[in-house]
């Protein structure tokens, strides 16, 4: 490792360490917090972001398509949804058997402001740089999550000095840092 390499490790490191960088990141969706305000179950989450995302509504066909879930359980989210106040049934004006599920003005309200907090947090981290360094930011950052999606983690899983220190390795085998 270079002593460059090595210091960008450092930097991730001390980011990563960060609370309020990783609270900041951690409650974007698909990071393992919510993705979406109020959600506390992932699934009630997802359904909220995809009809924000679909201002005309969706079926529970469509919905259970998209989310790759069973009928049932989309049934049963949207139950909990429609109680809760942030999503409605309408009756579908082209099929009397078909119900359209869209957010109510209380889920929409919620998603707007949703939306202002995330582009708020997003514009404190990320205001102190120039636009074209926060596209340079954005471009390397993707190139390398390509890079380690390459990567074969087996060469970084068990390999350790024959002396390596036995204190601090989580049961696991390996150092915590």
């Amino acid at each position: 490792m270079t002593d460059s390499s090595r210091d960008l490790l450092k930097c991730f490191g001390k980011l990563l360490q960060n609370r309020a960088f990783l609270m900041a990141v951690g409650h974007q969706a698909g990071m393992g917090g919510h993705g979406g305000p109020h959600s506390g179950n992932r699934g009630q989450g997802k359904l909220l972001k995809v009809l924000a995302q679909s201002p005309n509504g969706l079926t529970n066909a469509e919905i259970a398509e998209l989310l790759d879930i069973r009928p049932s359980s989309v049934s049963a989210t949207i139950s909990r949804l429609v109680d809760a106040g942030f999503v409605e049934r309408i009756p579908s004006p082209t099929d009397k058997r078909a119900v359209i599920v869209q957010l109510s003005e209380r889920g929409n309200e919620l998603f707007t402001q949703y939306d202002e907090h995330v582009d708020t947090t997003a514009d404190e981290l990320f205001g102190g740089l120039t636009p074209d360094e926060q596209a340079q930011l954005e471009h390397l950052l993707t190139k390398l999550t390509h890079q380690v999606a390459d990567l074969d983690w087996g060469d970084f899983m068990g390999h350790r000095p024959t002396d390596w220190p036995h204190r601090g390795m989580g049961g696991m085998g390996r150092p915590r840092f």
